[in-house]
């Protein structure tokens, strides 16, 4: 729209693409997908006047050309699990409600809000008819009393919970300016029984809630189900979180409420296109947490006509001032013409459909060449190196958790030194920290390790969430390639 231009943007996006271009020429005549190329997509977003924004190449604004600086408002969700294992201790059951406060006390004025009880089924706790409630002092100081009005008691069956949410989130009302950020935060001691929901009865409303809202997880106790909490926060793009210290649940709550308010940049979305004849084999977002991901729109009408090939789009859902990483693997025909020619595979492109004016970056391209000198193609890009490290990082742990159920202690400790040695080297610091309490470190260089005599489950459990999230890479130098070690 005319003018626009000359708005100050609200946020900058930037774009960054990470690989190392040569492949090696396939061996057998008419080999396709022979190598498989890598590259790191890192897309920042950083708010206006904030030090060290990227460089962009142009400034889109969509319609709304009076939103001026606002961005979207925040429809929060809290998920209270209020079953009848919370009261045992009664502690845990005042460390959730104290954490609830806290949360609601992140909630900005004028936001949408709502508390419910979680059990084998739901009841609001604030407000009392299903709804969401306008944040000020008065509905908060409401809220909080409510809590304390609400009797603990039942099984637990979280996928009624998240249907609560999806129902509540549906009946938005419409707004003129940045639109709605729909976050719930799910707090719970225990796991789905099978009496009241199986493990197919929540996924299937899992499934159903995607894309519908984000969702964060928090378990306290040991009695939770690590596959649970990671199947919620991946499915519906959140983070998962094991609570040991009740006395930091305050916090944690307010801290993960507190994110997702800043997260008011909205409608960003990510294109993949595709030249004629690439095969797009994996697209997955691996940092801050790691979650493989699906296109939300496909067009294939390049692929029918041989001018191109798919054209992927993702939404990146809200973002705040933050980080965050995708890999994407791609493969490409080889043709004896092309060899030592420098190819388009993948154009990447953020574009967005946001109320408010957003500095986007030019387009950037995947590229490829076909080599013959090991030299070239044995290299990898230091961001792709970090992330499959991170990857057999979380591989290697969950190996070494199989292992320590069936008892076999020596394996399970090769494993976690393994583990240990990658943490170290991904910089991953939390990690290593959940590692310490389950070895004694002996050779932190070598990765040489010794199992505690006792290993508490929390322990164990608490390790496996980390390693659903990823830390961003530090500077290194490109290096060979270790023998065996796939691109």
């Amino acid at each position: 729209m005319a003018g626009q231009e000359d708005q100050e943007p609200a946020a900058s996006v930037g774009l960054e693409v990470s690989q190392v271009v040569e492949l090696p020429r396939p061996r057998t005549p008419g080999g396709q997908d022979t190598a498989r190329m890598y590259a790191v997509l890192t897309v920042t977003v950083r708010r206006a006047g904030a030090a060290h924004a990227p460089p962009a190449a142009t400034v889109r604004d969509p319609a709304a050309a009076d939103a001026g600086a606002a961005g979207a408002r925040l429809a929060e969700v809290l998920l209270i699990d209020h079953s009848s294992s919370m009261v045992m201790p009664p502690s845990r059951l005042a460390a959730a409600r104290a954490a609830a406060v806290s949360a609601l006390a992140r909630i900005p004025d004028g936001s949408l809000f709502a508390l419910v009880a979680g059990g084998d089924r739901t009841a609001m706790i604030y407000p009392r008819r299903p709804g969401l409630a306008v944040a000020h002092a008065e509905s908060r100081a409401a809220a909080e009393a409510a809590l304390h009005d609400c009797t603990p008691g039942g099984g637990t069956a979280m996928g009624t919970w998240l249907e609560r949410a999806r129902q509540l989130f549906r009946e938005l009302p419409a707004t003129g300016d940045g639109g709605w950020v729909r976050h719930a935060l799910l707090l719970t001691d225990g796991k789905n029984e099978p009496g009241y929901e199986t493990r197919a009865e929540l996924q299937e409303r899992v499934e159903r809630c995607a894309r519908a809202f984000a969702c964060d997880v928090v378990g306290i106790g040991d009695a939770w189900e690590t596959e649970e909490l990671l199947l919620i926060a991946r499915a519906l793009g959140g983070g998962a979180r094991a609570v040991a210290d009740l006395t930091r649940l305050p916090d944690e709550l307010a801290s993960l409420t507190g994110r997702a308010a800043g997260r008011d940049v909205t409608g960003l979305r990510l294109r993949l296109y595709h030249r004629a004849g690439v095969r797009p084999h994996s697209f997955e977002q691996v940092h801050p947490t790691r979650v493989a991901l699906h296109p939300d729109r496909v067009d294939l009408s390049g692929v029918g006509t041989g001018a191109g090939g798919p054209v992927e789009e993702y939404d990146l859902g809200p973002c705040g001032q933050e980080t965050r990483a995708y890999l994407l693997c791609v493969g490409a025909p080889y043709d004896p013409a092309q060899l030592g020619k420098e190819l388009l595979l993948t154009e990447v492109e953020l574009d967005a459909e946001s109320p408010v004016p957003l500095r986007l970056p030019a387009p950037q391209p995947v590229l490829m060449r076909w080599t013959d000198d090991p030299d070239l193609y044995s290299r990898l890009d230091p961001r792709v190196a970090h992330y499959r490290q991170e990857e057999e990082l979380h591989r290697t742990f969950e190996e070494a958790c199989a292992e320590l159920k069936l008892g076999r202690r020596p394996t399970a400790e090769a494993l976690l030194g393994t583990a240990w040695r990658l943490a170290a080297e991904t910089g991953d610091t939390a990690m290593q920290e959940h590692l310490r309490r389950l070895v004694r470190v002996r050779d932190s260089a070598s990765g040489r390790v010794e199992l505690r005599d006792r290993i508490a489950k929390f322990d164990v459990e608490a390790a496996r969430i980390q390693t659903s999230t990823t830390v961003l890479p530090g500077v290194r130098l490109p290096g060979p390639r270790p023998p065996g070690a796939a691109r």
